[in-house]
C-alpha cells in the first residue's frame, strides 16, 4: 500500500512539473498535494502501528500468563507433596496405633522395630533382610511379627542387618492349632508361597474361617501369635490326618515394617 501511494505522489509531482504551473499556485497545488498524501500515508501508516501495539500487548499477556501458569505448577507441587507426607503421617500413625495394641493384648512381648531393606537375591528361598542386627539386641532365631500376625524366624543376623525365613517358604514349619477348638497340626510353606496345615486329626472339625495361631509346642515360636485363616479343608476317609489351606495374616507383598521379638529364643538356643 505504501508502495502504491509514494508512486502516486512521484505521478502527480512529475505531472505538474511537465505542466509548467506557474510558481504561486504550483506552490500551492503542491501543498494541499502533500497535505492530502501524508494524511493518506498517515493514515494508512497508524493501522500497522496499532498492530505493532497490539501484538506487543498480547506478547505482554502471553508473558503474565506464563508466569501464573508456573506459578500454579509450583502450588500443585507443593499440594502433591503435602498430600503425599500426609499419606505417610496417616499410614506411620495407624501402624504405631496396630502396634499399641499389639502390646497391650501380648504386654510380655518386647521387640525391636525393623525396615525391610530387601529380599532374598536368589529368588529360590522366601526371606528379607532388615535393617537391624546384633547392635539393636537382634540375634538367630528370633521371632518375627507384626501386629497383623506372624512374618518369620530370623535366620542369619550381622551387626546391622538381619535375614528373615519366611513362614511361607518350603523348609519352614510352624507348630500351629484351630484357635476354636484347639485342634493342632503343622504349617508348611511351600515354592508357590502358599501355607498349608497338616496332621490335624480326623476326628477335629475344621472349617473355612478358622484362625490359625502358633502352639508354642517344640519352642521356635511364642504361642498365641496369628498364622492365618483356613480357606479350604481337605478330607480323605481313609487318611489318618485332614489338612487345611491357610490364607497368612500378613499380606507378605506389602509389608515395610516388622518387629523382632527380642524376648524369646527357640529352646535350644538359650
Amino acid at each position: 500500500m505504501l508502495t502504491r501511494l509514494v508512486y502516486l505522489v512521484f505521478v502527480l509531482v512529475a505531472g505538474l512539473l511537465v505542466l509548467g504551473l506557474s510558481r504561486l499556485p504550483q506552490i500551492q497545488l503542491i501543498e494541499t498535494i502533500g497535505f492530502e498524501v501524508l494524511g493518506a500515508l498517515e493514515i494508512h501508516i497508524s493501522i500497522p502501528f496499532e498492530q505493532i501495539s497490539q501484538i506487543a500487548q498480547t506478547i505482554e499477556d502471553i508473558g503474565q500468563l506464563r508466569a501464573e501458569n508456573a506459578r500454579l505448577r509450583m502450588e500443585v507441587d507443593r499440594l502433591t507433596q503435602e498430600a503425599v507426607r500426609v499419606g505417610e503421617l496417616q499410614r506411620e500413625n495407624a501402624e504405631l496405633r496396630a502396634e499399641l495394641g499389639f502390646k497391650q493384648t501380648d504386654p510380655q512381648f518386647r521387640w525391636v522395630r525393623a525396615r525391610i531393606i530387601g529380599f532374598d537375591p536368589s529368588n529360590l528361598v522366601h526371606a528379607i533382610i532388615i535393617d537391624q542386627g546384633t547392635r539393636s539386641g537382634v540375634a538367630e532365631g528370633m521371632t518375627v511379627t507384626t501386629p497383623q500376625g506372624l512374618v518369620g524366624q530370623v535366620v542369619q543376623v550381622t551387626p546391622n542387618t538381619a535375614k528373615v525365613l519366611l513362614i511361607t517358604d518350603v523348609s519352614s514349619s510352624v507348630y500351629s492349632l484351630i484357635q476354636s477348638n484347639r485342634a493342632k497340626g503343622v504349617v508348611n510353606g511351600s515354592r508357590s508361597g502358599q501355607l498349608t496345615m497338616t496332621f490335624i486329626p480326623q476326628g477335629d472339625h475344621v472349617q473355612p474361617g478358622d484362625r490359625v495361631v502358633t502352639s508354642g509346642l517344640g519352642g521356635v515360636f511364642p504361642e498365641g501369635l496369628l498364622v492365618g485363616t483356613v480357606t479350604e479343608v481337605r478330607q480323605n476317609a481313609v487318611d489318618l490326618y485332614q489338612e487345611a489351606e491357610v490364607r497368612p495374616a500378613v499380606d507378605f507383598g506389602r509389608i515395610e515394617e516388622v518387629l523382632v521379638i527380642v524376648n524369646h529364643l527357640p529352646t535350644r538356643l538359650r
